[in-house]
């Protein structure tokens, strides 16, 4: 009489023999899930397109931000009046500003 090792398919029991069809089939239902998304990425291509007022607010940003024109000095000058609660500006300077800009803006 022969013994079998217990690790030879002849002796395995029915659960592992069971485990080993179910770790089967989740493994080729993630394959056959990558293949289907690497399929579909062959089959498919997504596009963008970016409008014209987003290229030139791009192109404002790029601008602006190469600019020496900041006034470094005034502004921290304006942010530390600001902090310290110095910077007044009168009502009738806020108004005569917003009366210039809607006139401005009405085009006349």
């Amino acid at each position: 009489m022969r013994v079998n090792p217990a690790n030879s398919p002849a002796i395995q029991s029915a659960e592992a023999q069971s485990a080993k069809k179910t770790e089967k089939l989740k493994s080729n239902a993630y394959e056959s899930r990558a293949d289907r998304a690497a399929t579909t990425s062959k089959n498919e291509s997504a596009s963008a397109e970016i409008s014209s007022r987003a290229r030139d607010m791009a192109k404002s940003k790029q601008i602006a931000s190469e600019s020496s024109d900041v006034r470094e000095a005034k502004i921290a000058e304006l942010r530390e009046k600001i902090a310290n609660k110095k910077y007044n500006v009168g009502a009738d300077a806020i108004a005569d500003r917003l009366v210039d800009d809607h006139l401005g803006l009405a085009g006349a």
